[in-house]
Protein backbone atom coordinates (compact mmCIF):
# COMPACT_ATOMS: atom_id res chain seq x y z
CA UNK A 1 0.00 0.00 0.00
CA UNK A 2 1.41 3.40 -1.00
CA UNK A 3 -0.13 5.73 1.58
CA UNK A 4 0.11 3.67 4.75
CA UNK A 5 0.14 6.67 7.10
CA UNK A 6 -3.11 7.96 5.59
CA UNK A 7 -4.80 4.67 6.44
CA UNK A 8 -3.41 4.75 9.98
CA UNK A 9 -4.59 8.33 10.43
CA UNK A 10 -8.10 7.47 9.24
CA UNK A 11 -8.20 4.51 11.62
CA UNK A 12 -7.25 6.83 14.48
CA UNK A 13 -10.26 9.03 13.69
CA UNK A 14 -12.72 6.18 14.23
CA UNK A 15 -12.77 5.99 18.07
CA UNK A 16 -13.24 9.74 18.33
CA UNK A 17 -16.06 9.60 15.81
CA UNK A 18 -17.87 6.98 17.86
CA UNK A 19 -17.36 8.97 21.06
CA UNK A 20 -18.57 12.16 19.34
CA UNK A 21 -21.84 10.43 18.44
CA UNK A 22 -22.32 8.56 21.72
CA UNK A 23 -21.26 11.27 24.17
CA UNK A 24 -22.40 14.76 23.11
CA UNK A 25 -21.33 16.07 26.52
CA UNK A 26 -17.70 15.38 25.58
CA UNK A 27 -17.76 17.23 22.27
CA UNK A 28 -16.55 20.51 23.75
CA UNK A 29 -13.58 18.73 25.31
CA UNK A 30 -12.77 16.97 22.03
CA UNK A 31 -12.89 20.24 20.06
CA UNK A 32 -10.61 21.96 22.56
CA UNK A 33 -8.11 19.12 22.48
CA UNK A 34 -8.14 18.95 18.67
CA UNK A 35 -7.23 22.63 18.59
CA UNK A 36 -4.63 22.25 21.35
CA UNK A 37 -2.99 19.36 19.48
CA UNK A 38 -2.36 21.34 16.28
CA UNK A 39 1.07 22.70 17.35
CA UNK A 40 2.29 19.12 17.54
CA UNK A 41 1.54 18.54 13.85
CA UNK A 42 4.73 20.34 12.93
CA UNK A 43 6.70 17.94 15.14
CA UNK A 44 6.48 15.36 12.34
CA UNK A 45 9.62 16.91 10.84
CA UNK A 46 11.45 15.48 13.87
CA UNK A 47 10.06 11.95 13.36
CA UNK A 48 10.49 11.71 9.59
CA UNK A 49 12.65 10.03 8.42
CA UNK A 50 14.64 9.29 11.59
CA UNK A 51 11.83 7.32 13.26
CA UNK A 52 9.85 6.13 10.26
CA UNK A 53 9.56 6.59 6.50
CA UNK A 54 5.91 6.61 5.36
CA UNK A 55 4.75 8.00 2.03
CA UNK A 56 2.87 11.31 2.41
CA UNK A 57 0.15 12.75 0.22
CA UNK A 58 1.66 15.21 -2.27
CA UNK A 59 5.08 14.52 -0.67
CA UNK A 60 4.28 17.27 1.84
CA UNK A 61 6.65 15.96 4.50
CA UNK A 62 9.55 16.46 2.10
CA UNK A 63 8.24 19.89 1.12
CA UNK A 64 7.11 21.46 4.41
CA UNK A 65 8.07 18.91 7.07
CA UNK A 66 4.61 17.45 7.81
CA UNK A 67 1.52 16.30 5.94
CA UNK A 68 -2.25 16.13 5.92
CA UNK A 69 -1.94 12.76 7.59
CA UNK A 70 -0.35 14.39 10.64
CA UNK A 71 -3.35 16.69 11.10
CA UNK A 72 -5.73 13.74 10.96
CA UNK A 73 -3.53 11.63 13.24
CA UNK A 74 -3.14 14.17 16.04
CA UNK A 75 -6.84 15.07 15.85
CA UNK A 76 -7.83 11.42 16.19
CA UNK A 77 -5.30 10.72 18.93
CA UNK A 78 -6.34 13.78 20.93
CA UNK A 79 -10.02 12.82 20.62
CA UNK A 80 -9.78 9.36 22.13
CA UNK A 81 -6.85 9.94 24.50
CA UNK A 82 -8.62 12.88 26.17
CA UNK A 83 -11.93 11.06 26.57
CA UNK A 84 -11.08 7.38 27.10
CA UNK A 85 -11.21 7.70 30.89
CA UNK A 86 -14.47 9.64 30.83
CA UNK A 87 -16.14 7.15 28.48
CA UNK A 88 -15.11 3.94 30.22
CA UNK A 89 -15.78 5.18 33.75
CA UNK A 90 -18.85 7.25 32.86
CA UNK A 91 -17.37 10.58 33.83
CA UNK A 92 -17.93 14.06 32.46
CA UNK A 93 -16.12 17.40 32.79
CA UNK A 94 -17.53 19.35 35.74
CA UNK A 95 -16.26 22.87 36.55
CA UNK A 96 -14.34 22.80 39.80
CA UNK A 97 -13.76 26.55 40.11
CA UNK A 98 -14.79 29.85 38.58
CA UNK A 99 -13.52 29.89 34.98
CA UNK A 100 -10.13 31.52 34.67
CA UNK A 101 -9.89 34.78 32.76
CA UNK A 102 -7.67 33.27 30.07
CA UNK A 103 -7.87 29.47 29.97
CA UNK A 104 -6.36 29.35 26.51
CA UNK A 105 -3.38 31.30 27.81
CA UNK A 106 -2.87 28.55 30.40
CA UNK A 107 -3.25 25.97 27.65
CA UNK A 108 -0.70 27.73 25.45
CA UNK A 109 1.74 27.89 28.36
CA UNK A 110 1.39 24.16 28.99
CA UNK A 111 1.89 23.35 25.32
CA UNK A 112 4.93 25.62 25.12
CA UNK A 113 6.40 23.96 28.21
CA UNK A 114 5.96 20.48 26.71
CA UNK A 115 7.55 21.53 23.42
CA UNK A 116 10.45 23.21 25.25
CA UNK A 117 11.04 20.10 27.38
CA UNK A 118 11.05 17.88 24.30
CA UNK A 119 13.41 20.27 22.54
CA UNK A 120 15.80 20.22 25.49
CA UNK A 121 15.84 16.43 25.53
CA UNK A 122 16.43 16.30 21.78
CA UNK A 123 19.32 18.71 22.16
CA UNK A 124 20.74 16.37 24.79
CA UNK A 125 20.69 13.52 22.29
CA UNK A 126 17.54 11.67 23.38
CA UNK A 127 15.79 10.00 20.39
CA UNK A 128 12.70 11.87 19.29
CA UNK A 129 10.01 9.42 20.40
CA UNK A 130 11.49 9.01 23.87
CA UNK A 131 12.01 12.76 24.15
CA UNK A 132 8.34 13.27 23.33
CA UNK A 133 7.12 10.72 25.85
CA UNK A 134 9.48 11.99 28.56
CA UNK A 135 8.34 15.57 27.96
CA UNK A 136 4.68 14.56 28.22
CA UNK A 137 5.40 12.68 31.43
CA UNK A 138 7.44 15.47 33.01
CA UNK A 139 4.94 18.22 32.25
CA UNK A 140 2.03 16.05 33.37
CA UNK A 141 3.83 15.32 36.65
CA UNK A 142 4.24 19.06 37.20
CA UNK A 143 0.53 19.62 36.57
CA UNK A 144 -0.42 16.76 38.88
CA UNK A 145 1.52 18.44 41.67
CA UNK A 146 -1.16 21.15 41.57
CA UNK A 147 -4.10 18.82 40.82
CA UNK A 148 -3.73 15.66 42.87
CA UNK A 149 -7.36 14.76 42.17
CA UNK A 150 -6.26 13.92 38.63
CA UNK A 151 -3.66 11.29 39.56
CA UNK A 152 -5.97 8.28 39.31
CA UNK A 153 -7.76 9.51 36.17
CA UNK A 154 -4.41 10.17 34.52
CA UNK A 155 -3.10 6.66 35.16
CA UNK A 156 -6.32 5.02 34.04
CA UNK A 157 -6.51 7.31 31.02
CA UNK A 158 -2.97 6.35 30.07
CA UNK A 159 -3.72 2.63 30.23
CA UNK A 160 -6.98 2.98 28.31
CA UNK A 161 -5.41 5.13 25.61
CA UNK A 162 -2.54 2.70 25.19
CA UNK A 163 -5.05 -0.13 24.84
CA UNK A 164 -6.99 1.71 22.13
CA UNK A 165 -3.72 2.69 20.46
CA UNK A 166 -2.59 -0.95 20.44
CA UNK A 167 -5.92 -2.12 19.08
CA UNK A 168 -5.79 0.36 16.21
CA UNK A 169 -2.21 -0.63 15.40
CA UNK A 170 -3.23 -4.30 15.31
CA UNK A 171 -6.00 -3.50 12.83
CA UNK A 172 -3.50 -1.48 10.80
CA UNK A 173 -1.02 -4.35 10.77
CA UNK A 174 -3.73 -6.78 9.69
CA UNK A 175 -4.74 -4.51 6.81
CA UNK A 176 -1.15 -3.83 5.74
CA UNK A 177 0.94 -6.91 6.61
CA UNK A 178 4.58 -6.20 7.40
CA UNK A 179 4.05 -2.46 7.69
CA UNK A 180 5.92 -2.06 10.98
CA UNK A 181 8.94 -3.98 9.73
CA UNK A 182 8.93 -2.07 6.44
CA UNK A 183 8.21 1.51 7.48
CA UNK A 184 9.44 1.90 11.07
CA UNK A 185 13.13 2.36 11.87
CA UNK A 186 14.79 -0.01 14.38
CA UNK A 187 14.12 1.20 17.91
CA UNK A 188 16.94 3.03 19.64
CA UNK A 189 16.14 1.85 23.17
CA UNK A 190 13.81 -1.10 22.59
CA UNK A 191 15.29 -2.87 19.54
CA UNK A 192 13.08 -5.67 18.32
CA UNK A 193 10.69 -5.34 21.26
CA UNK A 194 7.04 -5.66 20.30
CA UNK A 195 3.65 -6.61 21.70
CA UNK A 196 1.60 -8.72 19.30
CA UNK A 197 3.81 -7.40 16.53
CA UNK A 198 3.37 -3.71 17.43
CA UNK A 199 6.61 -1.92 18.40
CA UNK A 200 6.69 -1.12 22.11
CA UNK A 201 7.73 2.41 21.15
CA UNK A 202 4.26 2.99 19.74
CA UNK A 203 2.52 1.64 22.83
CA UNK A 204 4.74 3.82 24.99
CA UNK A 205 3.65 6.84 22.94
CA UNK A 206 0.02 5.87 23.46
CA UNK A 207 0.60 5.72 27.21
CA UNK A 208 2.21 9.15 27.25
CA UNK A 209 -0.55 10.67 25.14
CA UNK A 210 -3.28 9.28 27.38
CA UNK A 211 -1.51 10.46 30.53
CA UNK A 212 -1.10 14.01 29.25
CA UNK A 213 -4.46 14.32 27.49
CA UNK A 214 -6.39 13.29 30.59
CA UNK A 215 -4.71 15.87 32.82
CA UNK A 216 -3.92 18.80 30.53
CA UNK A 217 -7.46 19.96 29.62
CA UNK A 218 -8.71 19.58 33.20
CA UNK A 219 -5.83 21.74 34.41
CA UNK A 220 -6.04 24.32 31.62
CA UNK A 221 -9.81 24.74 31.55
CA UNK A 222 -10.58 24.23 35.23
CA UNK A 223 -12.70 21.10 35.43
CA UNK A 224 -12.67 17.78 37.23
CA UNK A 225 -14.13 14.44 36.26
CA UNK A 226 -17.54 13.99 37.85
CA UNK A 227 -20.17 11.34 37.31
CA UNK A 228 -21.83 11.65 33.91
CA UNK A 229 -25.10 12.23 35.73
CA UNK A 230 -23.71 15.46 37.18
CA UNK A 231 -22.47 14.58 40.68
CA UNK A 232 -18.83 15.29 41.40
CA UNK A 233 -16.59 12.70 43.04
Amino acid sequence: MTHEFLLLSLLFLLPGGVIWLARPDLRSLMKRMALASLPFVAAERLFYPSYWTPKFLFDLADRIGFGIEDVLFVAGLSAFSSTAYAVVFRRAPVPCAAPGARPWLRAAAGIALALAAAGALLAAGVPVLYASVAAMGAVTAALLATRRDLIVPSLLGALLSATVYLGLCLVFAALVPGVFERTWRPSALLPGKALLGVPLDEILYGLGAGLAATVFPAWAFGFRYGHAGGAVD
